[in-house]
């Protein structure tokens, strides 16, 4: 049940920090909605990718260049998504797709630089 843990964590956090900033920035619930539909088809995906790479050796989260390429190619996965569901151009729902990616990528990136990765690593081993 370990890594299906990491993978809820990780799930959970990722739609609270993409929905408060969707909230804030498109101000709607229906806004929100799409972030968290979005959040549903592309993070559980991604981090069981980077679980796979971490059973290859690769390590817990992959190198960050490995990382940025699979946000990017989220990036436009979700830009794509949420250009149906908004009913806007790409440009619009890239750009609402990488500042919401970059919210929750930064953000993951300092849990990790306080050691908080490593107990979703013992929690994945269990």
């Amino acid at each position: 049940m370990g890594p299906y843990l990491v993978i809820i964590f990780q799930l959970v956090g990722t739609i609270l920090i993409e929905g408060c900033v969707m909230i804030v920035w498109q101000g709607s619930k229906e806004a929100l909605g799409y972030s968290v539909l979005c959040n549903l088809m592309t993070n559980p995906p991604l981090n069981l990718i980077l679980l796979y790479l971490s059973g290859q050796g690769i390590g817990l989260y992959a190198t960050l260049t490995i990382r940025l390429l699979l946000e990017a190619a989220v990036v436009i996965i979700e830009a794509l998504a949420y250009m149906g569901m908004m009913k806007t151009d790409f440009k619009k729902s890239a750009a609402i797709s990488l500042v919401l990616n970059l919210s929750s990528f930064g953000f993951g990136e300092i849990f990790g630089a306080l050691g908080m990765w490593k107990v979703l690593g013992i929690m994945a081993a269990l």
